[in-house]
């Protein structure tokens, strides 16, 4: 059984944390194939927005199935199969999946069916448009047995959250519900799981409507400049303007808009 779930939907790729019986933790195999999902979508001209979503009603994902993956990468325990090999050999896997080590500037909407713990909420960091049901909880508990949570989330939730809001997800370690998340700016929406699936379509449709060049360029410009001083910024954002600018998308949508017409983007 494929622990990653991977299907394309017209201009949307569609992936499902698919380990449900082990509450969705991400074990050997899933971080690759995690991986392998992520830069289909970067490479796919054709895919304008990826879906990630997981399998079951309970967990959207509660972390990494530690006791399978610790022993692999100490060496307590030989890979068993290729993918676990591939993992042992692959020492930036885990930024690859939280999408750490190379960003991926198409937009990414989480559907957050329950639970996501640890590596689950640093997943959803990694994510633009966050929809969660509302009995999703998210924690980040690794202080509670001596680590951190370092998969990107002491770096991404204070440049996310208010830092007061970051400060009790990081430090207090106990677990926010749907609501309160809403509350922090954490996820987007919050409804009945038995909406999730359609509103997570709704906003793929919705996205896959804008031009893909502009919104990858939105995009990149608003993860690059976060830091940068305001006028590297702002250099940064006319930089990325006037590339679009230069696109045939942008002379189709002001075309379309004149003669009445829905725009077809090409992303060219």
């Amino acid at each position: 059984m494929n622990t990653i779930l991977f299907e394309k939907r017209g201009h949307q790729a569609w992936i499902t944390l698919n380990r449900p019986e082990a509450g969705n933790t991400l074990n050997g195999e899933m971080f690759v194939e995690l991986a392998d999902a992520w830069q289909e979508v970067r490479e796919d001209h054709g895919i304008r927005v990826a879906v990630l979503s997981a399998a079951g009603d309970v967990d959207f994902c509660r972390g990494g199935d530690l006791a399978q993956v610790i022993p692999l990468w100490t060496g307590a325990r030989a890979p068993q199969n290729a993918l676990e090999q591939r993992l042992v050999d692959d020492p930036l896997i885990a930024d690859k999946i939280m999408l750490k080590a190379e960003p991926l500037y198409k937009p990414v909407i989480a559907a957050i069916n329950g639970r996501a713990l640890g590596g689950g909420t640093e997943l959803l960091q990694a994510t633009d448009i966050r929809l969660a049901a509302e009995h999703a909880e998210f924690a980040l508990p690794e202080p509670k047995v001596g680590v951190v949570p370092g998969a990107g989330s002491m770096v991404r939730l204070a440049r996310q959250l208010p830092w007061a809001h970051a400060m009790k997800v990081l430090l207090g370690g106990e677990p926010v519900s749907a609501q309160e998340a809403l509350a922090m700016g954490l996820v987007s929406e919050v409804m009945p799981l038995a909406q999730l699936q359609e509103r997570a379509q709704h906003y793929a449709d919705n996205v896959c409507r804008q031009a893909p060049l502009a919104l990858q360029a939105i995009k990149r410009t608003a993860l690059e400049s976060h830091t940068l001083p305001w006028a590297d910024a702002f250099a940064l954002e006319m930089e990325q303007a006037a590339a679009v600018m230069m696109s045939k998308d942008a002379r189709e949508g002001p075309r379309a808009f004149k003669e009445k017409r829905v725009p077809q983007f090409t992303g060219q």
